[in-house]
């Protein structure tokens, strides 16, 4: 694919997504709050946009924590963002205790590995549950489903290999294969140890190319060993019932749970996949 169809194709799958979420997002601000959902799992998003975009692109994130609910039950919120914006705190404030906004300086707009080095270090220190869904603005589920995943992994996210021989042989061999962490399920037991295995380990000055979820899902599996034996990871086949972020046709006969990327939405809505 030419580099002007490819950005043709991810143009109108944002619009795609972005028309769908602001036309979903009236219907759910009129809806009553979910009953309550799995008490395992807490719902955590980052928000560090800039400025200038912020009455833009709040609606968005609204709408993924808001549909979060409608599938999942209601579940208790954190906000991890670099000054929390009047719309976030108008949203938060009806919830009460069970919605956090947690303000971290570090978080840098335009720059995304202060995030991932933040997922990788602290992440553990935002929830007290035994899992954590992360979401974005563009990256939440699609359908219920949360309650078959609480108990199979400790990282299941999108996988960013096609399921072929060779990547679950590597997979079997290393206990990991790459795997998107926009929208993820993680447990806080992974999260510690990430944050462990940083400290003995991590990069001292991680790059602007620094990717978190790779970290996880690739990095530790294959360099230690105690985190290779201790994680529970998904094969590409099993992860992929939780969430698809490919830009190609989706092919598969189960939709997944989640997705990530307009890209993966336009294709999952090409193939009828969306509700």
């Amino acid at each position: 694919m030419s580099r002007r169809k490819k950005k043709n194709t991810e143009k109108k799958g944002a619009d795609l997504l972005r028309e769908w979420q602001r036309e979903r997002l009236l219907r759910d601000r009129e809806l009553p709050v979910p009953a309550t959902g799995p008490s395992e799992v807490t719902l955590l998003a980052y928000h560090f946009r800039p400025e200038a975009q912020e009455e833009e692109r709040f609606p968005y994130l609204e709408c993924a924590i808001r549909e979060s609910w409608r599938q999942c039950g209601f579940l208790h919120t954190v906000v991890v963002t670099h000054a929390a914006s009047p719309a976030l705190r108008a949203f938060a404030e009806p919830f009460g205790i069970h919605f956090e906004i947690q303000e971290e300086p570090s978080l840098v707009p335009g720059r995304p590995e202060t995030m991932g080095v933040d997922m990788a270090t602290r992440l553990h220190e935002r929830f007290a549950t035994p899992l954590v869904l992360v979401v974005q603005d563009d990256a939440f589920p699609l359908r219920p489903g949360l309650g078959s995943f609480v108990d199979d992994c400790d990282f299941a996210g999108a996988p960013l290999l096609r399921d072929h021989w060779w990547t679950n042989m590597l997979a079997r061999y290393t206990n990991g294969h790459a795997m998107d962490g926009a929208f993820s399920l993680r447990s806080r037991a992974i999260c510690e140890r990430s944050a462990a295995e940083w400290k003995a380990r991590g990069p001292r000055s991680p790059g602007r190319g620094f990717a978190e979820n790779l970290w996880y899902t690739r990095t530790l599996p294959r360099h230690s060993l105690s985190y290779r034996y201790a994680a529970k990871l998904p094969s590409a086949r099993e992860a992929i019932r939780f969430a698809y972020a490919g830009t190609g046709p989706f092919t598969g006969k189960i939709p997944p749970f989640g997705f990530h990327g307009a890209a993966a939405f336009r294709a999952l809505h090409a193939a009828g996949k969306i509700l």
